[in-house]
C-alpha cells in the first residue's frame, strides 16, 4: 500500500529469492577505448573501466550492457532475466484492479503471434497444443498458464495471498481474466482450457513445424503413482510417451480423464535421482466449477479426497490420486525433456522435507546420521551448515527467509560461577549444591569477557510468526551463535515433523522457543526419524564401561543390513535371543547358526564417516556401541525394526519392490562397525568451553603482569611451539625489547615466524629484535644466559617426568633467568573439566580422571608440583611463589592451571663456568631486527 514504507525489492533480490545460489553472476571489465588515445589497437587501455555482467540461471543466461559500476551491471542483468521469465517489477502499491488488468494483458500477450515462438516452457506448451488432435488442437490447459507464468502468479498474490497454497485459485483467476477477452480468447470453464479465437497465421504454424520436433522416441518414462485413499502404497508407474502426443494428455489417460486440460500441475519441488526437478500431476476434481465471472469456487472440495502424502511433499493441497514425474519443456529447447522418477526418489523427497532428513541425506547416511543437538567445528560437519539447512527448509515450505538478530553482552565465566561456592564437588555426587551448579551453568550472567547471542525468527510470506527462537546461551564467536541458534530452530521443526509431539504452544523444556501456530504446513508429517531415542543407550543387561568420552571425534566404517527371518520361523525364537541391540561376543556364533536361514540385504554402508560423540550426530545404537570399543575393534549387533524406519529404508534401497517384500516379513537391522580412529577432546577445547576468557589467554595476562612489574627487556619462551605466547604479547605495550623462542618443532617455529613477521612489521612496539631457535630446552645455549624473564607455559607435561626435572635443573643452574614462570595442568581439576564435556555417568565415579591431552606424559597434583618447584628453588638460590589461573586457589580443587614463579635471590653469586660460554647448540631458524626485517637461517 502506498505510504507503507516498504521498499520494492531490486531485480537482483528477486532473482536471489527465486534461485538462490543457482544464480551465478560473472562481471567482466571492459575498457573504454574511445578515451585511450589508441582505439582499435592492441595497446594497454588507459580509458575508464566499464563493466558487463553475465548472469547464468539454471535454464538460460543473459548478458547486460556496459555500466560504470559493477553493481549496476549486475542489476541490469537481473532485470533482463526477469523480463525473460515474464516477471515484471514487484510493486506492492498495485491495486487489485490494476493486478486484474495486468493478468488480462498478460493472457492476451501469451496468445499473440510473437509469444508463440518464445524461448521458454510456456511457449513450448503453446506450440505443443497446436499439434494436439481433434477439438484439443490449439487448446492450452489453464493449469499450464497458471503454473508456468510467473507474472500472472505474482499478480494473483496481490488479489489474494492464499494462492500461495491453493493452486485452484490461480486457475480460476486465469479463467475469469480470459473471460474478459471474449473477442480474442475462447475460454472453456467446464474443461479449464483456453484457445485463441482467431487461428494463428498459417505461415507461422508452418514455420514452427519445420524446426520444432520432439526428440523423445516412444518409450516408457518412469514415474510414481501416489494413491489418495486407504493404505495403498505408492507404486512405480510408466508413462507411454510418443513424439506426436502431448505429454499432459498421456498423464490424463493414466487418471482416466478425457484429456490433459483436466490435469492439475503442482509447483516444482525435490529432485529425481538424476537431479531433475519433479512435479505432481493430479486430476482437477469434478466438484471444482468455475463461474464465468467469479473466481470463487462454487462448491468446496470434500476434505476426504485430500491426498495427504502428495500434499506434504509439494506444499499445496492435492486432491485425488497423483503422479510424481519429471517431464516437461525446458527453456533452451522446445523438445520434451524427461527423467525417470523411482519410488526411492519419492521416499528421499519425503525424507528431505524435514530438517533431520535434509541433514541425513546431505551426510549420505540416511539411517546412521542424526541431526546433532549442538553445533561445533571440532569434527567435519559433513553437510551444509545449520543456517543453510534452515534456509533450505524455509524455502521448501514456502516460508520467508529466516531473520537473524545478533547481540553482544558481557558474560561471566563458568569458573567464576563455580568460585562463588565454598567447595567444589569432584566426585560427581548429585546433591543439592550440584543441582544448583548445573542450573547456574546454564544461565550466563554479566561478568568477564564478551559473548554473542543470536535470535532467529521464522515468518510466513505474509509476515505471520511461525517460530521465535531466542537461545539464552552466549558464544565467543558470532558464527557459533548464529549456527547454534539455527540448529535449535531446526531441532524444533524436526521434532514437529518427526515425533508429532509439538502442539504449537511453548514447549515445557524450551522456554526460549515460541510458536503461536504450526498450521502453516501443508500436511502432518508422514516420516519418522528412524530412531525412537536420541539419548537412551542400546538395551543391555550389563552396561559396559564407556571408554570414549563425550567430545571425542571418532571415525568409523559401518554397514546396515536388513536380516529377514524365514516365514516359517516362530516368535519364540526371538524370545530366546539376547536383547536386541546388545553388543555381544557371541553374535558371530549366533550368525553362523542361522546364516542359512536368513536373507540378508545390505541397505547402507560407509567406508569412513566422522562424528563427535555426545552431540547426537549419529544413530544412538551406533554411538552407544562405538563408545565401548577400542581402535581397530569390530562389533556387530542387531535391533528390532521401528515402524518409522521403513520409510527411511525405502529411501536408500535400490530395489524397492524386493525391499518392500522383505519388510513385510519378520525382520531386524544388523549393524557392523569398525572403529577406525579416535581423537579425544583437546585440552584447549575443554578449557575454552569452561573458561571465559580462555585459559590460554589468562596465562598470557599472567605473564604480562609480571613483565610490567619487573620492567623486563628480554624474554625467552622455552618450548614456544607455534609462538602463541610471543605473538599475544605483541598485542600489549610492554618494556620488552628482545623476545626469543626455543622449540624442537621445526614446523611450529615456521608457523611462529609467519605470525611474528606480520605483527612486528606492521605494528608500533618497543621490540627491537626477535629470534626463533631450533633446539632442546634440555640443552644449554650461552646466548640465553642471564635473561630477564623466562617462560615455560604448559610445556613440561609433554616431557617424561625425569626430563621435566632435568629441565628445572638446567634452567635454574645454567640459564639463570632473573624470573622464571612455569605453568602446568592441575591434575585434580581434570574431573571438573571432563565432566563439563560429558553427561553424568554414575558408573565412572570411581575412575580417575584422564590427562587433558593425549600427548601429556604426566600431570601433577598441587602437592607434586609444589614439591618439585620448592626443591629446585632451594637448591639454586631462588625463591618461589605458587599461584595459577582458572578457578581459585582458595577453593577445591585449586587452579586449573597451576603456576610457579621463581625469583633469583639478589644476594646470589653466579658461578660463571668458562667452558659454557662457548656452548651454542641452537640453530637460528628466523631472526628479525627493527629496520632490517627478516633473516632466515
Amino acid at each position: 500500500m502506498a505510504g507503507s514504507g516498504k521498499q520494492t525489492p531490486s531485480p537482483k533480490a528477486i532473482i536471489h529469492q527465486k534461485f538462490g545460489a543457482k544464480a551465478s553472476y560473472r562481471v567482466e571489465e571492459v575498457h573504454d577505448s574511445s578515451q585511450s588515445g589508441c582505439p582499435g589497437l592492441a595497446l594497454p587501455q588507459k580509458g575508464p573501466s566499464l563493466y558487463r555482467c553475465h548472469l547464468q540461471l539454471p535454464d538460460f543466461s543473459v548478458v547486460s550492457n556496459v555500466f560504470k559500476k559493477k553493481k549496476d551491471s549486475e542489476q541490469a542483468a537481473a532485470e533482463l532475466a526477469l523480463e525473460k521469465l515474464g516477471i515484471g517489477p514487484q510493486n506492492d502499491d498495485l491495486t487489485v484492479d490494476e493486478a486484474w488488468d495486468d493478468i488480462v494483458g498478460r493472457i492476451k500477450y501469451i496468445f499473440s503471434d510473437e509469444f508463440l515462438s518464445a524461448d521458454q516452457p510456456l511457449g513450448a506448451h503453446l506450440r505443443a497444443a497446436l499439434r494436439r488432435d481433434g477439438d484439443c488442437c490449439g487448446s492450452v490447459p489453464a493449469s499450464v498458464i497458471a503454473t508456468f507464468d510467473a507474472k500472472i502468479n505474482s499478480r494473483c498474490k496481490i488479489i489474494n495471498p492464499s494462492v500461495e497454497s491453493d493452486p485452484f485459485l490461480v486457475i480460476s483467476y486465469v479463467m475469469e481474466a480470459a473471460a474478459k477477452l471474449s473477442d480474442y480468447i475462447v475460454a472453456s470453464p467446464h474443461v479449464a482450457s483456453l484457445r485463441r479465437k482467431i487461428p494463428y497465421p498459417s505461415e507461422i504454424v508452418e514455420a514452427l513445424e519445420t524446426h520444432v520436433s520432439d526428440s523423445v522416441d516412444s518409450r516408457n518414462i518412469m514415474a510414481v503413482y501416489i494413491p489418495c485413499l486407504g493404505k495403498e502404497i505408492v507404486e512405480p508407474d510408466a508413462l507411454d510417451s510418443s513424439s506426436d502426443q502431448y505429454y499432459l494428455d498421456i498423464i490424463a489417460e493414466r487418471f482416466g480423464l478425457k484429456d490433459g486440460n483436466q490435469v492439475m500441475i503442482s509447483r516444482t519441488f525435490g529432485k529425481a535421482s538424476c537431479g531433475s526437478e519433479c512435479r505432481l500431476y493430479s486430476a482437477i476434481p469434478n466438484k471444482l466449477k468455475f463461474s464465468e465471472y467469479s473466481p470463487v469456487v462454487s462448491e468446496r472440495l470434500n476434505l476426504e479426497s485430500r491426498n495427504a502424502r502428495a500434499s506434504y511433499i509439494c506444499g499445496q493441497d492435492i486432491h485425488g490420486d497423483a503422479i510424481l514425474a519429471s517431464v516437461g519443456y525446458k527453456w533452451k529447447s522446445g523438445n520434451l525433456d524427461y527423467n525417470d522418477v523411482t519410488v526411492k526418489s519419492f521416499y528421499r523427497i519425503c525424507c528431505g522435507m524435514s530438517p533431520n532428513g535434509i541433514y541425513k541425506i546431505s551426510r549420505k547416511a540416511v539411517l546412521a546420521a542424526q541431526l546433532p543437538i549442538s553445533f561445533t567445528t571440532k569434527s567435519n560437519w559433513g553437510t551444509p551448515l545449520p543456517r543453510e539447512i534452515l534456509c533450505t527448509f524455509c524455502h521448501q515450505h514456502r516460508l520467508a527467509e529466516p531473520i537473524f538478530s545478533l547481540s553482544s553482552s558481557p558474560v561471566k565465566s563458568l569458573s567464576d560461577i563455580y568460585r562463588s561456592h565454598k567447595k567444589l564437588k569432584v566426585s560427581g555426587s548429585a546433591d543439592t549444591d550440584d543441582d544448583n551448579l548445573s542450573k547456574e551453568k546454564e544461565d550466563d550472567t554479566p561478568g568477564l569477557g564478551h559473548g554473542f547471542r543470536c535470535e532467529v525468527k521464522i515468518l510466513t510470506k505474509s509476515q505471520d510468526l511461525v517460530l521465535d527462537c531466542s537461545p539464552r546461551k552466549f558464544y565467543e564467536k558470532e558464527n557459533d551463535a548464529t549456527q547454534n541458534a539455527s540448529l535449535k530452530a531446526l531441532l524444533w521443526f524436526s521434532k514437529f515433523f518427526d515425533d508429532l509431539d509439538v502442539d504449537g504452544s511453548d514447549s515445557d523444556d524450551e522456554e526460549d522457543i515460541k510458536s503461536p501456530s504450526t498450521n502453516v504446513f501443508a500436511a502432518p508429517p508422514i516420516l519418522g526419524n528412524g530412531d525412537s531415542s536420541r539419548t537412551k543407550n542400546v538395551p543391555s543387561e550389563e552396561k559396559p564401561v564407556q571408554t570414549i568420552t563425550n567430545g571425542s571425534v571418532v571415525r568409523i566404517c559401518y554397514s546396515l543390513s536388513l536380516a529377514v527371518e524365514p516365514a516359517y520361523s516362530s516368535d519364540a525364537y526371538w524370545s530366546d535371543r539376547e536383547s536386541p541391540g546388545e553388543v555381544t561376543e557371541s553374535n558371530e556364533d549366533i550368525e553362523s547358526e542361522v546364516e542359512a536361514e536368513y536373507s540378508i540385504d545390505l541397505i547402507e554402508s560407509n567406508e569412513e564417516i566422522e562424528f563427535e560423540v555426545g552431540i547426537g550426530a549419529m544413530n544412538s545404537h551406533i554411538e552407544s556401541a562405538v563408545t565401548k570399543m577400542t581402535v581397530g575393534e569390530y562389533a556387530s549387533f542387531n535391533t528390532t525394526l521401528p515402524a518409522a524406519a521403513e520409510a527411511l529404508i525405502l529411501a536408500v534401497a535400490n530395489d524397492t519392490e524386493r525391499m518392500r517384500h522383505l519388510l513385510s516379513e519378520r525382520s531386524h537391522l544388523d549393524y557392523s562397525i569398525v572403529l577406525l580412529g579416535v581423537k579425544g577432546p583437546t585440552e584447549e577445547r575443554m578449557e575454552a568451553a569452561f573458561f571465559k576468557p580462555a585459559l590460554s589467554k589468562q596465562r598470557v595476562e599472567y605473564a604480562l603482569k609480571h613483565i610490567k612489574e619487573s620492567s623486563a627487556s628480554t624474554l625467552v619462551d622455552f618450548g614456544c611451539g607455534s609462538g602463541s605466547l610471543l605473538d599475544s604479547l605483541l598485542d600489549y605495550p610492554t618494556s620488552l625489547q628482545t623476545t626469543i623462542g626455543v622449540d624442537i618443532s621445526h614446523k611450529g617455529l615456521k608457523h611462529a615466524a609467519k605470525m611474528l613477521h606480520s605483527k612486528l612489521n606492521n605494528e608500533a612496539c618497543n621490540v627491537k629484535s626477535a629470534t626463533l631457535y631450533d633446539g632442546s630446552i634440555l640443552e644449554f645455549d650461552s646466548r640465553l644466559y642471564n635473561i630477564d624473564i623466562g617462560t615455560c607455559l604448559e610445556v613440561i607435561e609433554h616431557m617424561e617426568e625425569d626430563e621435566a626435572c632435568e629441565f628445572g635443573e638446567k634452567v635454574l643452574s645454567l640459564f639463570r633467568p632473573k624470573l622464571l614462570i612455569v605453568s602446568t595442568p592441575n591434575y585434580e581439576f581434570n574431573t571438573i573439566l571432563q565432566r563439563s564435556t560429558q553427561e553424568e555417568d554414575k558408573s565412572d565415579e570411581s575412575q580417575l580422571p584422564k590427562f587433558r591431552n593425549n600427548d601429556h606424559k604426566f600431570e601433577w597434583t598441587r602437592v607434586q608440583f609444589n614439591e618439585w618447584a620448592a626443591k629446585l628453588a632451594q637448591l639454586h638460590n631462588y625463591s618461589v611463589e605458587f599461584s595459577g589461573v582458572g578457578g581459585s586457589g582458595e577453593v577445591e580443587p585449586g587452579f586449573a592451571s597451576q603456576i610457579a614463579v621463581f625469583r633469583r635471590e639478589a644476594s646470589s653469586e653466579d658461578k660463571v663456568v668458562e667452558e659454557r660460554s662457548m656452548q651454542q647448540p641452537y640453530n637460528v631458524i628466523w631472526e628479525w631486527k627493527k629496520g632490517d626485517g627478516d633473516k632466515k637461517d
